[in-house]
C-alpha cells in the first residue's frame, strides 16, 4: 500500500533525480488525462504506463526502483535497452479484475479503512474468486490520496514489493479502480486498487 506522504528517504532531491529517468520520463511519454479510473482513457493510460515500466525496468531495489552503489550514492536500476531485461508479457485489461478492484476501492471508501484485508476478512484472492476470476496467480497494489494514476504508480515504484508486482512476469492481466470517498472527514479521499492476475490454464513464466 502507498500513501501520499512517505516516511522514508524519498523526499531528498537526489532520489527524484534518479526517479526522473523512468517515473517522470515514462509519465511524460503520454499526455496527461484527467479522468477517473474505469473509463477507457484511464484504462489505456494505466496499461501504457505499466507496460512501459515492464519493458524498461530491470529490477526493484529496497527503495523501489533504486539500488545503492558501492559509494552509497543512489543509482537508478533501469535501462532503455531491451537486452538484459527479463521478457515480460504486456498487461491487458480484464473486466473481472476491474470489478474486483472496484469493489475493494468502494469498500475502503465507504467504510473508511485502507488495507489489503477487507472488512469481511477477505484478501484479494477471495475477492477475485467472488467476482468470477479463476486465477493461477493474483496480486494487488493499493494507493490512497493520490489524484492521478501517475501519482499512484510513482508511489508503487518507490515500494519494493509494489514495484515487484508491477514487473512480475507471471501477470498478464489487470484491473484498475479509483473511488472517491463521500465522507467529508475522510483522510485520504481517493482510494486506488490495482489487481494483477493470470488465469488458470495459462502458461506462466517463472518469477524471479
Amino acid at each position: 500500500m502507498t500513501r501520499p506522504l512517505f516516511d522514508r528517504r524519498t523526499a531528498i532531491a537526489g532520489i527524484w533525480a534518479c526517479l526522473a529517468a523512468i517515473a517522470l520520463a515514462v509519465a511524460g511519454l503520454f499526455p496527461r488525462i484527467a479522468s477517473a479510473a474505469g473509463d477507457e482513457a484511464t484504462i489505456q493510460r494505466t496499461a501504457d504506463l505499466i507496460n512501459t515500466i515492464r519493458k524498461r525496468l530491470d529490477a526493484c531495489g529496497e527503495e523501489g526502483m533504486l539500488a545503492v552503489s558501492a559509494s552509497g550514492a543512489p543509482r537508478a536500476r533501469h535501462t532503455n535497452a531491451v537486452p538484459g531485461i527479463a521478457a515480460r508479457p504486456g498487461l491487458t485489461w480484464n473486466p473481472l479484475l476491474a470489478e474486483t478492484a472496484r469493489r475493494h476501492s468502494e469498500s475502503m471508501a465507504r467504510e473508511g479503512y485502507f488495507d489489503h484485508v477487507d472488512s469481511e476478512g477477505r484478501t484479494v484472492g477471495a475477492r477475485a474468486r467472488a467476482a468470477g476470476y479463476r486465477y493461477r496467480v493474483v496480486g494487488e497494489n493499493l494507493a490512497a490520496g493520490h489524484a492521478s494514476i501517475e501519482e499512484a504508480i510513482r508511489g508503487w515504484l518507490l515500494s519494493a514489493s509494489h514495484c515487484r508486482n508491477l514487473i512480475d512476469e507471471r501477470f498478464t492481466e489487470f484491473g484498475i479502480a479509483r473511488v472517491q470517498s463521500e465522507r467529508p472527514d475522510d483522510r485520504y479521499g481517493a482510494y486506488w486498487t490495482l489487481v494483477l492476475g493470470v488465469q488458470q490454464g495459462t502458461q506462466v513464466m517463472s518469477s524471479r
